[in-house]
Formats: structure tokens, sequence, C-alpha cells
């Protein structure tokens, strides 16, 4: 359950500090309604992963339930970013903006939200198998 839960805090935790900032939810360059859906999309992402972390560590659900229903929140806040990465060439969308005087922040060449969700995802992959 270990990895289960470190995958659930990046989703949970990470883009709280990474997004409600003066660079992105608070930057005036951004129309209104664009930080209105982002400061949205946080903070669902955010209350499925605590919504998770509360059906594996609350004990008041049979463990198989309680990572089933841990899995499938988790599957609700990865699998929307997977998709809108795929689908952003069609809507002129950008996975993560050249932040300005920085470039793209990157980890061993990867961007750092597919770094973030991606390696999630995969400890929640790796955790959920150890499980079984």
């Amino acid at each position: 359950m270990t990895l289960v839960t470190i995958a659930i805090l990046q989703y949970t935790v990470i883009p709280l500090f990474a997004d409600l900032n003066r660079t992105h939810a608070a930057n005036p360059a951004w129309p209104g309604h664009a930080r209105n859906h982002l400061v949205t999309q946080v903070l669902t992402t955010s209350s499925l992963g605590l919504l998770a972390l509360y059906f594996l560590w609350s004990g008041r659900f049979e463990i198989e339930l309680a990572v089933c229903l841990a899995m499938m929140c988790s599957a609700a806040a990865l699998l929307p970013f997977f998709a809108s990465a795929l689908a952003a060439p069609l809507f002129g969308g950008e996975i993560m903006p050249v932040r300005e005087g920085l470039g793209r922040i990157k980890l061993a060449r990867i961007e750092g939200n597919i770094a973030n969700f991606g390696s999630s995802a995969i400890l929640l992959l790796v955790g959920r198998g150890l499980m079984l």
C-alpha cells in the first residue's frame, strides 16, 4: 500500500504547488476563465486523491474494496491528463508552457507534468500488482 499511497500523494499534493501560484492560477496573462478551469481541475484531482487515501487508510472498508475504490479514484484523476495530453494538438494545447526565463521544466529530459503523472501511474500499477 506504500507505493499506491506515494502515487496518490503525487497527484494530490504536487499540483497544488505547481499550479496554484503566480505562473499559473494567478498569472494575469491567462484569461480569467482559463485560470478558473485550472483551479477547478487541480482541486478536483486533489479531492479524488484525498478520497482515495480515505478509502485506503480509514479502516472502514474491506481492503479489497478499499484498494479498488482508491484505484478508480486514481484513474479518474490521471486518465484525463493523459487523454488531454494526447489530444493537445487537436485544440492547440500544450502540456507545459515555456516559463519566462526558465524554458520548459524537465526532469531527465521529460516534461515535469508527464514525469509526475507518469511516475504516479507506474507506481499505482506496480503497487497494485504487488497487492494481488
